[in-house]
Order: structure tokens, then C-alpha cells, then sequence
């Protein structure tokens, strides 16, 4: 039987606090945690057991795998700030879902292995998603066997799933993240604005707008794409997408510019559906797409 390795964090922000968490209901020990930010440190050290840390360094010291917690631009930085007595058997992977383990160069030039370790899962409230994270997917980044061992090994006893992305694909990765997740909730915003337009309130909008996109994303699970894709574009209703097209160009040009850009991008959809396209290809020139 495998022995898990300790872990350590540094950086206390809802992805530590989350997996924190679940790393330790999970049979980790959590053995170090640091936080530029005193109280949080130790609010979390408290929670584990764990030393509540008084550098990043301390934390690569005491545990055998550290994740590194923080923002994006902050990543390189803060690793090039470490300095490890032995790096030998240590391990620290960060948590971007953008960029790859290069950023951790500094502490593989002294005999740490390094990666990244991506949930991709949208954190948006402190500490709440514990258990829905559970069976999502990790994008496991790492060169090391004995480290993707490691990972991997970590994911499952999270209840998740391993994509073994390559370096070069990361950015790639996490840019069909941004549009499904983080692009989602600007196409909601806009459809908000919208109806609001009309004179709905917002609590009423909500009721128009979130039963419609659960639905969507029902369908997605239940029939996948391109079926999935329903409204004019599908039906052929042309005189509906000028109309549309005309109110919205009344109302904000830029909006009525992503409604065209969408259209087009959604022809390959019609067309995977034997649905013939060119009438639409015809009408969106026409109108500026």
C-alpha cells in the first residue's frame, strides 16, 4: 500500500481552503500551511492540525508535496522567493489552469519536482464547494513518474478524474474552461441587461433565465453536441434572427456584433445536424458577420 506524502499549502485562498479540506478528509495529513495574511494561516492550520507557518519556505521543508495556492501572477514569483535546504523527495505543483510547470523553474534547479495540478471547477465562494468538487476532473501536469503517481493518487481519493495534459497544452486547456465556464456567466449578464430592457426586475429575470439554462445544460448531458443546440438557427428562422438582429443593433451595436459572431460559430453545429447552411452563411454576410 502506497504511503501518502504530507502536504503543505501556501497561499489561503478558496482553492486551498477546498482541497485543504478534502485532501484531508481523504486520509492526507495536512502538515503546513503559510499565508502572507497571519489570520488566515492560522485559521486553517487550526482547522488541520498543521503548523501554521512563518515563510514558504518552512512549508517546503515540513511537507512532502506543497501546493501552491496562489494567483497566477503571483506563482513565479513567489517560487523564485523559496529556498530549499534539500530538495531531494519534495515536490511542489501549482494550481493554474493556464500555465505549466515552468513557472516552478527556480525550484527544480534545486532538486525539486515540480507541476500542476488544475481542478476545473468554478471557486466562487470561500471554503462551499467541498463536496461538489468531488468526481470533477484535474488536469495532472508532471514530468516526474514518482510525481504523477503522487497526483493521480491524490485525485482519485478525491472521487476525481486525471487528464494528463502536456505543457504545451495547458493554455489551450484552460481557454475552453473560460469560455464554457467563466463566458457563460457574461452571455447571462447580457441576457439579464436585456430583459431588464423590457421592464422585468432582476429577481423575475432569474426566473426567466435560470430554469433555461439548466435546461440547456441538461440537454447537453442528455444529448450531447450538436443536438443540444436549439432556437432559430436550427428552425431556419430567418425572419427571427433579423428581428433580433434589428432590435439589438437599436439597443448596443457590440451586443449586436457578439449575437452575429455567435451565429456564425454555431454553423458547424447546423451542419454536423445535416442541416444545410448556406442560407445562413448568405444571411449573416449580408448583415455584417
Amino acid at each position: 500500500m502506497n504511503v501518502k506524502p504530507s502536504l503543505g499549502f501556501v497561499g489561503v485562498g478558496n482553492v486551498a481552503l477546498t482541497l485543504a479540506r478534502l485532501c484531508s478528509a481523504a486520509g492526507y495529513r495536512v502538515v503546513a500551511v503559510y499565508s502572507r495574511t497571519v489570520e488566515k494561516r492560522t485559521a486553517l492550520a487550526a482547522d488541520m492540525g498543521a503548523l501554521a507557518a512563518e515563510s514558504a519556505d518552512a512549508v517546503i521543508e515540513s511537507a512532502d508535496l506543497t501546493l501552491l495556492t496562489v494567483p497566477d501572477d503571483a506563482i513565479e514569483t513567489v517560487a523564485r522567493s523559496i529556498r530549499v535546504s534539500n530538495g531531494a523527495g519534495k515536490a511542489v505543483v501549482h494550481t493554474s489552469g493556464a500555465h505549466d510547470a515552468a513557472l516552478l523553474s527556480s525550484l527544480a534547479s534545486q532538486g525539486v519536482m515540480t507541476g500542476s495540478l488544475h481542478p476545473a471547477f468554478p471557486f466562487a465562494k470561500t471554503g462551499s464547494e467541498a463536496e461538489a468538487l468531488r468526481g470533477v476532473v484535474f488536469a495532472v501536469e508532471a514530468e516526474d513518474s514518482s510525481l504523477r503517481d503522487w497526483l493521480a493518487e491524490l485525485v482519485t481519493a478525491l472521487d476525481g478524474v486525471v487528464l494528463e495534459l502536456a505543457a504545451a497544452n495547458k493554455a489551450v486547456y484552460h481557454s475552453a474552461l473560460v469560455f464554457a465556464s467563466n463566458y457563460t456567466v457574461t452571455l447571462f449578464a447580457i441576457a439579464e441587461r436585456l430583459l431588464m430592457q423590457t421592464g422585468a426586475d432582476r429577481e423575475l429575470v432569474a426566473q426567466v433565465l435560470l430554469p433555461l439554462l439548466s435546461g440547456t445544460i441538461e440537454n447537453l448531458r442528455r444529448q450531447g453536441i450538436p443536438m443540444a443546440l436549439t432556437g432559430p438557427l436550427v428552425r431556419g428562422d430567418h425572419r427571427t434572427v433579423s428581428a433580433h438582429l434589428t432590435a439589438l443593433e437599436g439597443l448596443d451595436e457590440q451586443i449586436a456584433h457578439l449575437y452575429r459572431e455567435l451565429a456564425q460559430a454555431s454553423l458547424p453545429l447546423l451542419a454536423a445536424r445535416q442541416i444545410n447552411t448556406n442560407a445562413w452563411q448568405e444571411f449573416l454576410q449580408e448583415h455584417g458577420a
